[in-house]
């Protein structure tokens, strides 16, 4: 797919290719805008997004032409998942596990979900009883409610519950107490609950006056009567009271006759609970709570609730409901009620041994894949050189990832307190990866992932993401890679390709005026300096920059014979060539070369580049004129930076000096890199710096 960004911060234009099913690895300097990229495709794929958060600053302020971002050719991708600082910074290691929702991310594969529906079809009849069955859930919430106003405890009922706190007093609705018989319309009406708070936050008022706060009318005489009922009512305990009568109204004919009687018997009663009326209530939450559980366990029935080497056939039965242990619920329509529901579970009893083989491919499925899963993660923190291993533990759904240190065998309680920052990155990145696997997104980027860590850790990631089986890893997933590292194209275009399937491409992106101009690279141009240099040599380039690679190529092969001494002169414009090999003299300079060595030098040279004149070189890179123009010839910033710095300008900046005075470079290069004349990885403002300087001393 082609991917055209336009006006997205620094770049004001891009095309980038992506190759699906592959690794894009997209290699560029810091600066070059690697991040926009990743954040403009995100924003471009994203429903509503908005894309003008990346609006260039040149364009804030006064943007006459209304120019806006636009992203197109990102029409396949729907969504993305990207691994970069922000996804890092939200990453939460939790109190008791490592990773949030570890059995979705890691165990719920593909092949875990056939299995699970296949077993769904087996009992879907049971569960289909519950879906869409208003009646049925309404009893069970109703069951739930009934249960839920009592609390038991050793010594009985809580005296804290709902339950015993409308029913404690005795019933002083159907009960008025003597001398508030005249208030017995208001206490019995269905809006008794704020009639009492009414009168009772009403009689608050009595004192500042003889008449009724209410109707102003002469009532000294009534004051203890009025007074009398904020007394005898508590508006919480009538609500209670109201509520667990209603509830035991709802469930009604679901309780057995005689269940029924004894409920209405005890909610009227008008001097409160005795012991056994207590007992009796502590056996209707009893069964009232084992069969919603019963309930609820059919409802939602699974592999899970049948362990390892329980038979099916013979854990069946006791799903069903057999009202004959449940004597206070015992009833024609309970029996109407739970009878679908037996005759469900006698089917998939039929279908037992069928059932038992669906759930043992699955346990051992689910077997398989927390072991490959602890075994890939524990190798790459082995290989990365951390200390650590994780174990997932606990039951089906309710399995964790939990962590240890290899010198502790307890669990650790979560992980930032007891990891490093990289360490945390390392996990991170791996768990994104098996997060990529759960939510299959179309487009996997990853923006500079691994450019801080060492070798070994660098290349541990890479292998834990792309070199595995590719149900188990990001491998022939379509994933860009955003990186400053060549390493990475080192170790998948070249040094390691073939165990990277060659699923893997790579280019290199140059920004320059706000254009990004991306470069494709091959094997072939993965070069040793050598090669570089060599090529350079039998190139029609200018004979000083074929001298600076030369110099290079001895520098870098630690050949400081007598070609590199005189080439070293000559770089340093020194008419008369020093031998640095030599002691330091008295005068504390080096002697100058011996005749017969600087001669052996120079033959050596010419061996390289015919014609070489020690004195005509010289005189070129003594000439400041010759140099600048050699300068702006040069068609590439390395070559440009190699020149600039034979022309020994005061520079200020200590960043584009580094750049100056050192060749650019990643450690790897010594050994590989690109060439620099091909793929310009000097950043342009370090050139922008030298042209200005240079324009300056003219």
């Amino acid at each position: 797919m082609n991917i055209e960004i336009k006006n997205c911060n620094n770049i004001d234009w891009a095309s980038l290719v992506l190759s699906e099913n592959t690794l894009n690895i997209k290699f560029a300097p810091n600066g070059t805008g690697k991040s926009s990229i990743a954040r403009a495709i995100i924003l471009g794929t994203t429903e509503g997004s908005n894309l003008n958060e990346l609006t260039p600053f040149k364009l804030r302020k006064s943007n006459p032409d209304g120019i806006t971002p636009e992203v197109t050719g990102t029409e396949s991708i729907n969504t993305v998942m990207c691994f970069n600082e922000e996804y890092v910074n939200q990453f939460v290691f939790k109190t008791d596990e490592l990773l949030s929702n570890s059995f979705d991310i890691l165990i719920r594969t593909d092949a875990y979900k056939q299995k699970e529906q296949e077993i769904e079809s087996l009992i879907q009849d049971i569960k289909q009883l519950f879906s869409g069955n208003q009646e049925l859930e309404t009893l069970i919430t109703t069951l739930k409610e009934m249960g839920n106003a009592f609390k038991l405890t050793k010594s009985g009922l809580s005296k804290s519950s709902t339950g015993m706190k409308g029913l404690s007093s005795g019933n002083k609705i159907q009960h008025v107490p003597s001398g508030l018989e005249s208030y017995t319309p208001f206490i019995q009406s269905e809006n008794s609950v704020n009639w009492i708070d009414w009168q009772t936050k009403g009689y608050e008022f009595s004192e500042l006056s003889d008449s009724c706060p209410f109707c102003t009318s002469h009532v000294a005489e009534k004051k203890d009567q009025i007074k009398k009922v904020g007394e005898e009512y508590d508006k919480n305990t009538i609500k209670n009271l109201i509520a667990i009568i209603g509830v035991i109204e709802k469930l009604g004919d679901f309780f057995s006759k005689e269940a029924k009687g004894k409920l209405k018997a005890i909610t009227e009663l008008k001097d409160g609970l005795e012991k056994e009326h207590e007992a009796f209530l502590a056996s209707v939450k009893g069964q009232i709570d084992n069969f919603t559980e019963k309930l609820e366990n059919l409802r939602t029935l699974s592999a899970f609730q049948f362990k390892d080497g329980e038979k099916v056939s013979e854990k069946l039965p006791a799903y069903k409901l057999d009202l004959a242990f449940f004597s206070e619920l015992n009833s024609e329509r309970m029996l109407e009620a739970i009878t679908p529901i037996n005759d469900s579970i006698d089917e998939v009893i039929a279908q037992a041994g069928q059932l038992q083989g669906k759930i043992s491919q699955q346990r051992s499925e689910m077997k398989r894949t927390v072991e490959r899963h602890q075994i890939d993660i524990n190798n790459f923190l082995s290989y990365a050189g951390y200390r650590y291993k994780v174990e997932i533990v606990g039951e089906g759904e309710q399995s964790q990832l939990k962590l240890r240190h290899a010198d502790h065998e307890e669990y650790l309680s979560g992980g930032s307190q007891h990891l490093s920052f990289g360490e945390r990155n390392a996990f991170a990145i791996v768990l994104f990866m098996y997060e990529c696997l759960s939510r299959k997104p179309d487009l996997i980027i990853l923006d500079d992932p691994i450019s801080s860590f060492d070798k070994n850790k660098k290349y541990a990631i890479l292998e834990m993401l792309f070199r595995r089986k590719a149900d188990s890893c990001l491998k022939n997933k379509t994933a860009l890679m955003l990186t400053h590292d060549v390493e990475p194209i080192i170790d998948t275009i070249k040094s390691l390709a073939h165990k990277f399937s060659n699923h893997t491409s790579a280019s290199f992106l140059r920004l320059e005026a706000g254009q990004l101009i991306e470069y494709v690279i091959r094997k072939e141009d993965m070069q040793t300096f050598s090669q570089i240099c060599k090529n350079a040599l039998a190139s029609d380039k200018d004979d000083v920059i074929k001298l600076i690679y030369m110099r290079r190529h001895f520098e870098i092969s630690d050949d400081k014979g007598d070609a590199y001494q005189v080439l070293s002169n000559i770089l340093h414009k020194r008419g008369r060539a020093i031998d640095t090999r030599e002691p330091i003299g008295v005068d504390n300079n080096y002697p100058e070369m011996a005749p017969a060595k600087f001669s052996n030098g120079c033959n050596e040279i010419s061996g390289f580049l015919n014609g070489f004149s020690y004195p005509d070189i010289l005189n070129r890179v003594t000439d400041i004129n010759a140099l600048t123009s050699l300068y702006r010839d040069s068609e590439n910033g390395y070559e440009k930076l190699q020149i600039f710095r034979l022309l020994d300008l005061e520079i200020e900046n200590s960043v584009v000096q580094k750049f100056i005075n050192e060749t650019y470079h990643i450690e790897n290069e010594f050994i590989c890199q690109l060439d620099p004349a091909r793929f310009d990885t000097i950043p342009e403002y370090v050139i922008s710096e030298c042209d200005r300087i240079l324009q300056e001393v003219q």
